[in-house]
């Protein structure tokens, strides 16, 4: 099950598995944390490689994260959960990359929320961003348990993958093993019972020390700069493997507008 347990450092590798209209797989380390978002400084206050206040090579930053109508916080997250049935006033925690010698590209964050039960999370609230638009959509989720996995269905409203339609479904899975967190997320076709496109993210959450954040600073600096590069080169595989390229809704019709 999932705890929230205190902030940790987390390294880990994420991967894609498309399984239409072609094969096509990859997948890329990636360097990303768990903190309180009420309390970032209990991460990123323990060497002055990392700062949630000022300018650092490992920065956690307020503005880059949720929307104008729910900031970065756990008041926002328990909000949107209560919005959606899901009354949890314990442990918030999120996932994220964090801002990186300047430079982020985070395309996924995810927020969880426990009640009474720490090794029972009650929602999720997934924060999307699409690039190159930057448009930001949170998914606000209540969390089922099944065999082992904390488990979600929701629609697909954002444009995220130019080889990917809107008309989507997403099944998101959450479940932890000892210190390893893994997060699954299918993308399935309305009308489709087997997944176009799979996706797994796993971390491994580590203890924050001073030595531990500093090698995690140091270490991959452009860990974000690679997880962008090696989207965009798999997106020019996937174009000269000819799969249809899918364009922003909003560019298609100029009388659409974004749900979100």
């Amino acid at each position: 099950m999932v705890s929230p347990g205190r902030a940790a450092l987390c390294p880990g590798v994420v991967c894609h598995h498309r399984t239409s209209p072609v094969t096509h797989r990859f997948s890329q380390r990636v360097s990303m944390v768990w903190i309180d978002p009420d309390r970032p400084e209990e991460l990123f206050g323990r060497h002055w490689l990392a700062s949630s206040q000022h300018p650092a090579p490992l920065r956690f930053r307020p503005e880059d994260y949720g929307t104008p109508d729910a900031p970065v916080g756990a008041a926002a997250v328990r909000r949107d959960l209560a919005a959606v049935g899901v009354d949890a006033d314990g442990p918030v925690r999120m996932l994220t990359q964090p801002r990186r010698w300047g430079w982020l590209f985070n395309p996924i964050t995810i927020y969880l929320v426990w009640a009474d039960d720490p090794a029972l999370p009650l929602g999720a609230v997934v924060e999307v961003t699409n690039t190159p638009w930057k448009e930001c959509h949170r998914y606000v989720v209540p969390l089922e348990a099944i065999d082992g996995y904390h488990v979600a269905t929701f629609d697909k409203t954002l444009h995220v993958s130019p080889f990917l339609t809107v008309d989507h479904r997403y099944l998101l899975r959450v479940r932890s093993e000892a210190s390893r967190l893994r997060v699954e997320i299918d993308v399935v076709g309305r009308n489709d019972t087997a997944p176009t496109l799979r996706t797994s993210l796993a971390v491994d959450r580590k203890e924050v020390t001073r030595r531990g954040l500093r090698r995690f600073a140091l270490a991959n600096p452009a860990s974000a700069h690679k997880v962008s590069g090696g989207i965009h080169l798999n997106a020019a595989r996937l174009l000269r493997h000819k799969v249809p390229f899918v364009g922003h809704p909003k560019n298609q019709d100029p009388q659409h507008e974004m749900s979100s």
